[in-house]
């Protein structure tokens, strides 16, 4: 189990680091902070929606990073 999750770090890694600044601190302030949307809302000067469309377009980046990168390694 301690395997996967290092494993699955040094996926995260190198595609976090692709994402703009203010993407990776609102994946940071949601799933590290554990901030509400609406918080991040109103931290970042957004709206709530445009926090939700941001956090789906940064996950789904993500997700092709990772699986480019699991690809490479295959």
């Amino acid at each position: 189990d301690n395997y996967n999750s290092v494993e699955d770090r040094a996926l995260l890694g190198p595609a976090l680091a692709t994402l703009p600044p203010r993407e990776q601190s609102i994946l940071k302030m949601r799933f590290v902070d554990g901030l509400t949307q609406s918080e991040i809302a109103a931290a970042v000067g957004v709206s709530q929606m445009h926090v939700s469309r941001l956090l789906t377009s940064s996950l789904q980046k993500l997700r092709e990073g990772i699986g480019q990168a699991d690809v490479r390694r295959n």
